[in-house]
């Protein structure tokens, strides 16, 4: 059975952001990577995963709000560590997250806590075609 780490995306640290940067640095930063979150991560040499914003929590706490992007700091957006998965986490428990936490992407992090990639739900419809598509070839 496939787990996180087949189907994530390696994360480089410009698609990151820390709690000090603003939400107009994390939407950026979500551009740049093209994923729908940005690790929010304690500094950018270790990459130690302290949150996550996705862009539903830009959209409801920012916008929504009609709240000017670069006066928001990530902390007060961003949601806890605990909204990511860990590598080895199955893509049936994976997809159960991404659902739980009502986003289409999420921050992965390797054992230490240090984020190394991201997974989303278009990897994971991904990985499954490719599933059927072997099953169907045999």
């Amino acid at each position: 059975m496939s787990c996180c780490s087949d189907v994530m995306k390696s994360i480089e640290a410009s698609s990151c952001c820390t709690p000090q940067d603003t939400a107009e640095h994390a939407a950026k930063a979500m551009k740049h990577s093209g994923c729908g979150c940005a690790p929010v991560v304690e500094n950018m040499e270790n990459l130690k995963l302290v949150g996550v914003v996705t862009e539903r929590d830009i959209c409801h706490s920012v916008a929504a709000e009609d709240v000017k992007a670069s006066d928001v700091s990530v902390e007060k957006i961003m949601r806890p560590a605990s909204s990511c998965c860990g590598t080895d986490d199955s893509l049936e428990d994976t997809a159960r997250k991404l659902n739980e936490h009502k986003t289409t992407s999420l921050p992965v992090i390797d054992r230490a806590g240090s984020c190394c990639g991201t997974v989303s739900s278009h990897h994971i419809l991904e990985n499954s075609q490719e599933q059927v598509n072997k099953a169907t070839m045999t």
